[in-house]
């Protein structure tokens, strides 16, 4: 290998991200650009191709070959590319002594799996039980959540349709899984000894169809997603990061899910008629997802294991529901997160991971909330007083866990609370009732791997909760009346078989969700597919 590929495997080598490539295969690479070049450089294109011609970019002079000359070389490369990704977790596109020290690198996946979803959604209407059981064909109350939850067109019970009471559902898609399509871009320099600078680009695609004009059509165009988006600035002091990335609280809650269960399936399919670049894995059923969100972030140094992070983060709204019009839209403030992390030993080997994190935010409505005077026919007697436009609330939440893998065995856990968060991300459908008192939320989710040479076998048992308000508990009649989901609930296991950058796998998930006034639903969802990374 030359002297500045050395430089690249010393500058990445800490992180475990490049190995050693193949004395041969560079050798070879060589060559082949050699070729490339001088067949430009000497004009050996067809005569009707249009002659080569200069481009200058940042001060460096490219020669542009004509159609065929790309097309021979952009195969020998693609075939090289090929061969080098086996010994590399990037593949790098540029060599930094030619570039002015830039590195170029790309990542991604590929992955499709045909999941079977049957048990029982909720009915096309969204409401729940009668609110007098002696007249099943009345009023109902509604449903409030889960913010992801097992929503299809259900099977009719007979020859005529009921749109309250069909709720079974009996379906098939073939999906991407929890992390579908990706396309990263990584582009790495470094500015001085002391001072490091990275840009992360990453397109994220489903490969399912979606919902148009109520029904999922042949030939809809799959979701796209620029879901990251940033840059690093990295010294002794540490780190800075600003564009869209991961956010912070409950990042550890996220990763664990990731790298012990559903890197490699679908889980919770988010919905049975989306389209969507992710599936949910156990988000929503445990896991509470931190999104990847506008940001400002600063990390300190790791010192032995241990490294903190905080951050500012573009502020996020409380929608309203069914139940009501109320929106705390109002943002007077960023969002503030944070996490401590600490870690030993090799990330996928033997390794011993723990977090800690938080989040707040201010949060305001914009139209005011109406005072309900008492009255006597309702079973608690109100003097519900208005609630101004102007008011306010603090959203905040905490969690923390962790995992470990030693022999081929891992094990982990998480655990969220706080209010005005959600059963599958904060800021949710649930955050607040209908006379703007936060709920309050909390949810757990634990993890055992274990795996033996190429195989895996892995398992989950999460749930996520919401903690009812007196409000909620007896409203006023002259108020909505609706049913607030209580808790989502899942078991999940996974097999899989890893071929090097391939994985097959098949995995499954049983959740359970219920509401307040006793509604029930029970659904399984059964996926296998295949897996490519490089």
């Amino acid at each position: 290998m030359g002297a500045a590929a050395d430089r690249v495997e010393g500058r990445r080598g800490k992180a475990g991200t490049i190995g050693r490539v193949d004395e041969a295969v560079e050798e070879t690479r060589s060559a082949w650009q050699n070729f490339c070049f001088k067949s430009q450089e000497h004009g050996l294109f067809i005569p009707w191709q249009t002659p080569p011609h200069q481009q200058e970019v940042d001060d460096v002079i490219r020669t542009a070959p004509g159609p065929r000359s790309i097309t021979l070389c952009a195969g020998i490369a693609l075939a090289l590319i090929l061969c080098e990704s086996r010994a590399r977790a990037e593949i790098s596109l540029t060599d930094p002594a030619r570039t002015g020290g830039w590195e170029v690198t790309t990542s991604g996946r590929v992955d499709s799996y045909l999941s079977w979803i049957f048990g029982h959604t909720v009915n096309r209407n969204g409401s729940g039980a009668p609110i007098d059981p002696a007249m099943p064909n009345g009023d109902h109350y509604f449903l409030v959540g889960p913010q992801v939850g097992i929503q299809g067109y259900p099977v009719p019970n007979g020859p005529i349709g009921d749109p309250v009471n069909d709720t079974k559902v009996n379906t098939a898609r073939v999906r991407g899984g929890f992390s579908s399509t990706i396309l990263a871009f990584n582009i790495y320099k470094q500015i001085s000894p002391n001072l490091k600078l990275t840009f992360k680009m990453g397109l994220w695609a489903g490969i399912q169809n979606g919902i148009v004009k109520d029904a999922r059509q042949q030939n809809d165009v799959a979701a796209v997603d620029w879901r990251e988006q940033y840059m690093k600035l990295e010294g002794p002091w540490g780190a800075l990061w600003a564009g869209r990335l991961l956010g912070l609280f409950n990042r550890g809650g996220m990763r664990l899910n990731w790298y012990l269960m559903h890197k490699q399936g679908v889980g919770h399919p988010c919905n049975v008629d989306s389209s969507g670049t992710t599936s949910c894995g156990n988000t929503g059923v445990g896991s509470l997802h931190p999104n990847r969100n506008g940001q400002l972030a600063y990390s300190t140094p790791e010192i032995a294991g241990v490294q903190w992070t905080v951050a500012m983060l573009d502020p996020s709204m409380i929608p309203g529901n069914l139940s009501s019009n109320a929106q705390w839209i109002r943002t007077p403030l960023p969002r503030f997160e944070t996490e401590a992390t600490f870690h030993r030993g090799t990330t996928g080997a033997d390794e011993v991971n723990l977090f800690a994190n938080g989040m707040t935010q201010v949060i305001g409505m914009s139209t005011e909330i109406p005072a309900v005077p008492e009255n006597p026919n309702d079973k608690v007697h109100y003097n519900l007083p208005l609630l101004p436009a102007d008011a306010t609330r603090v959203v905040f939440g905490y969690g923390g866990g962790g995992w470990a893998r030693t022999h081929g065995l891992a094990a982990g856990a998480t655990y969220w609370a706080g209010k005005g968060l959600g059963t599958a991300n904060a800021f949710g459908n649930t955050a607040v009732d209908n006379r703007g008192t936060l709920r309050f939320h909390f949810g757990y989710l634990a993890v055992v791997n274990y795996r033996l040479g190429d195989f895996e076998i892995a398992s989950s048992y999460g749930s996520s909760n919401v903690k009812l308000t007196d409000f909620d508990r007896a409203p006023p009649t002259s108020q909505d009346l609706f049913s607030v989901v209580t808790e989502v609930r899942g078991i999940a296991g996974l097999i899989a078989y890893h071929m090097g950058p391939v994985t097959f796998s098949i995995d499954g998930m049983n959740i359970h969700t219920a509401w307040s006034h006793n509604e029930v639903l029970v659904t399984n969802v059964v996926s296998g597919g295949v897996l490519g990374e490089w």
